[in-house]
């Protein structure tokens, strides 16, 4: 049996250069994974099985959809063998966040079966795959801090900045078709610049605070997030500027964060504004990973 972790990230930016011919979105964002994870156990058996354990409120798929299964099968296609094995797949990073659960899963999936099976695939064979499977699957396979560029496939590792981030998690989540979606129309309708770029390269920042870092973060798709989805817009209102603190969304949403530079501080602003957010919302402690 192994066993593999596998955590979610955090997009601190994210900036949508326009469409590609292959009709996907070109993208830059400095990705960075957080200490917020789910597990992943393999066991050799004679077909190919997933059982999922999660409280998550919106169901995971266990179909040929899964991520995790998609790996497996797509490894095992690749070298010409059977996906012969037991996943259970125990989920705790929550599901339409733009956390990346689904495609860290994979990525876990695809380092745990290349050592099972003993394949002794190289990186650059697994990357391969990974980048068929989705586009922040190759980033969770090279693991650590990142800039993502093209559809998330080339990557540029950057030592950035480590702290803890707070995260706000919806009892809803959002389409990420619908928002890359919108996110097109509105610039497609606009006369002027619709895509972020900072005079500074945030990621490139040393020795910068939190407090010096949050203004350099943007996100090109909240707008059209919050047009999608006004309860995250109405909650995003509610928590910007709380305690001091600018909030970004992370990915197409619905997950929303801020940073802090110690745990205390961190867990200080979760219990402050727990009382504006729903019943059924939660906010998360979670450290950003080097």
């Amino acid at each position: 049996m192994i066993r593999r972790e596998a955590f979610a990230k955090l997009n601190l930016t994210l900036a949508v250069r326009g469409r590609r011919n292959d009709g996907f979105h070109e993208l830059e964002s400095w990705a960075v994974p957080i200490a917020l994870a789910d597990e992943l156990r393999f066991d050799p058996t004679d077909e190919l099985r997933l059982s999922i354990e999660s409280n998550a409120a919106v169901p995971l798929a266990g179909d040929s959809s899964n991520l995790v299964l998609r790996a497996a099968r797509a490894l095992a296609d690749a070298v010409g063998r059977p996906p012969l094995v037991r996943i259970h797949l125990v989920k705790r990073i929550p599901i339409g966040g733009g956390l990346g659960g689904g495609s860290s899963d994979a990525a876990a999936t695809l380092i745990a079966l290349n050592e099972l099976w003993r394949l002794n695939g190289s990186f650059d064979q697994l990357a391969a795959i990974a980048a068929t499977l989705g586009s922040d699957v190759p980033f969770f396979l090279s693991g650590g801090q990142a800039v993502m560029r093209g559809r998330g496939e080339i990557l540029e590792r950057v030592e950035g900045w480590r702290g803890f981030s707070a995260i706000v998690i919806p009892s809803f989540g959002v389409s990420t078709a619908d928002v890359y979606r919108r996110h097109a129309q509105r610039a497609a309708m606009s006369t002027t610049r619709t895509t972020s770029n900072p005079s500074v390269l945030p990621w490139t920042v040393r020795g910068a605070g939190a407090d010096q870092l949050l203004p350099m973060l943007s996100n090109d798709l909240e707008s059209a997030a919050f047009e999608i989805e006004p309860r995250l817009a109405e909650l995003h209102t509610r928590l910007s500027g709380e305690g001091g603190r600018i909030v970004r969304m992370t990915g197409s949403g619905s997950c929303l964060f801020t940073l802090f530079d110690d745990e205390s501080a961190a867990r200080a602003w979760s219990a402050r504004v727990r009382p504006a957010l729903a019943a059924d919302d939660r906010v998360e402690v979670a450290s950003v990973l080097g």
